[in-house]
């Protein structure tokens, strides 16, 4: 069952903050756990930096003890735009592409209720959406390259393999090397030495590919948070939240090799990988207010429980023969003429669940008189304490699951913002820094930095925030691997524009 997605997850492509290579489940892992704070453009403009920071929806999903701040019902909305650009780098040649994206990353419903019993002054319900991943993005790459072709790669897949594994009932049924056998890409030794292994493979085309592909990604990651906080006194704040996170991941994916002279002019694969997933967590919090000047943040979120997760994967792949005459030495029976051949497997790869770390924020918010606040956070995020568990028969995470306590680290993810008021007005800035995820840096580094500024303008019945967020990261691709030093790898260098504009409305 595993696999059929040999080569579907080495293509794994993600958005944002991610690294844009998977061999496995285990980068899988890390991309659905490697998320983004969600929020109000208030708070993006600030780099996201809000678990010392109450008084806004954002609160939800950060801290919930942030909902107790509030001291009127309110309700927002907001909208997004995202322009994601990525330059790739491909055995010598370069190559951009580009993608925009418009969204909802988030709204909201906070109902207020004055307490007055004793040190308990108020207690605030909220129900909100925050987008914590848009994985929507294009990029493409192309080359010549001198030292092998995916074919090399389906031979290797099928080695050990007898052709009748590639039956119906055979156990390379849904493989990639199914599709390259039948389309005449990869045969046993026996065709061309007779009564040879037939479990070992070769192939007819050996000549120098010019490669391209085309990678188009879409879907995103949000939570759901029901969450509740409370005021005590003007100095304590605790809340507390049920998330209910959920994600749809889609990649169509379009690879080509062509060939400058026969037997074989060149072949095209597809492919179409498509992931859902929905989970639960939850969130609690609390928010000291020592002095008016002063309050400090805390926050832990336990691991998120995807309890559904689905893959599905399609692939067609076609080759492109001109009156090619295929002969079999030991079975003269197979012999016939090629004129191109095309064949596709359609297949639910996979169910199974996955849980991601725990999360814990801390921060604190100084504030400077009336004029403004300067606000920082720390998040502490173990990527290796991820871990996936199968619901399919035939599917074993346990080198996945090896591979995560392996690869991956222990990080400290750091955010900082700060606003400054004059009247109705607000001006706003951020930064926010992710570092590398893994355990031993290779040759690209992942850490992912933004700045971001914005603007708002409040009155006591509505206010309206707009967030400008710059992005960029590096991160690596492989299109295939082969057992040798040789397999290809694109570095991409990437980078997102996004805008977001929050209205809020006091009820």
């Amino acid at each position: 069952m595993k696999k059929i997605i040999g080569l579907g997850l080495s293509g794994f492509a993600t958005f944002f903050s991610m690294q844009l290579s998977a061999q496995s489940y285990s980068e899988e892992s890390l991309i659905f756990s490697r998320i983004s704070p969600g929020g109000s453009a208030r708070i993006q403009a600030m780099g996201g930096s809000q678990v010392a920071l109450g008084g806004d929806y954002s609160s939800s999903f950060s801290n919930p003890a942030g909902l107790g701040f509030f001291n009127r019902s309110e309700a927002t909305f907001s909208l997004g735009t995202n322009f994601y650009n990525s330059t790739s780098s491909y055995l010598g040649t370069s190559t951009s592409d580009s993608r925009s994206n418009f969204n909802v990353p988030g709204f909201s419903l906070v109902f207020h209720s004055d307490k007055n019993k004793g040190k308990l002054i108020s207690g605030n319900f909220g129900i909100s959406l925050s987008r914590t991943n848009n994985f929507n993005q294009n990029f493409t790459y192309s080359g010549t390259n001198p030292h092998n072709s995916i074919i090399d790669f389906f031979v290797e897949q099928a080695n050990g393999a007898t052709p009748d594994q590639f039956g119906q009932n055979g156990y390379s049924y849904y493989s990639l090397s199914r599709l390259a056998f039948n389309n005449y890409l990869i045969g046993p030794v026996s065709e061309v030495v007779p009564n040879g292994d037939s479990s070992q493979y070769h192939t007819y085309a050996n000549q120098i590919p010019f490669q391209r592909e085309r990678v188009k990604i879409n879907g995103a990651q949000n939570q759901v948070n029901v969450s509740y906080g409370v005021n005590l006194n003007d100095f304590f704040y605790l809340g507390a939240t049920v998330g209910l996170p959920s994600f749809n991941y889609h990649s169509l994916k379009t690879y080509s090799e062509s060939f400058a002279s026969g037997p074989l002019f060149g072949l095209n694969l597809n492919e179409d990988y498509t992931i859902k997933g929905a989970g639960i967590n939850t969130t609690v919090g609390a928010i000291v207010k020592p002095k008016e000047f002063i309050q400090f943040g805390l926050s832990v979120a336990t691991p998120t429980y995807y309890y559904s997760v689905a893959d599905n994967y399609n692939a067609t792949l076609s080759s492109g023969w001109n009156n090619y005459s295929f002969v079999d030495v030991t079975y003269p029976s197979h012999n016939t003429v090629l004129n191109g051949v095309r064949d596709s497997i359609s297949q639910l790869i996979a169910n199974y669940t996955l849980t991601t770390p725990w999360r814990i924020k801390a921060g604190a918010t100084f504030f400077i008189q009336k004029h403004g606040l300067i606000t920082a956070e720390v998040e502490k995020v173990n990527y290796s304490k991820s871990k996936l568990s199968s619901q399919t028969t035939g599917l074993d995470f346990t080198q996945d699951n090896a591979d995560i306590k392996s690869l991956y680290a222990n990080v400290f993810n750091f955010r900082f913002g700060g606003e400054y008021r004059f009247g109705k007005f607000r001006g706003r800035v951020g930064y926010s820094y992710m570092p590398n995820p893994y355990v031993v840096q290779n040759k690209t580094d992942n850490t992912t930095t933004s700045y971001s500024a914005g603007v708002g303008y409040r009155t006591s019945k509505f206010y309206v925030d707009l967030a400008v967020i710059q992005t960029q990261w590096n991160s690596s691709y492989f299109p295939y691997t082969v057992n040798s030093v040789y397999s290809p790898v694109v570095t991409l260098k990437n980078s997102n524009l996004s805008a977001m504009v929050t209205v809020g409305y006091n009820l």
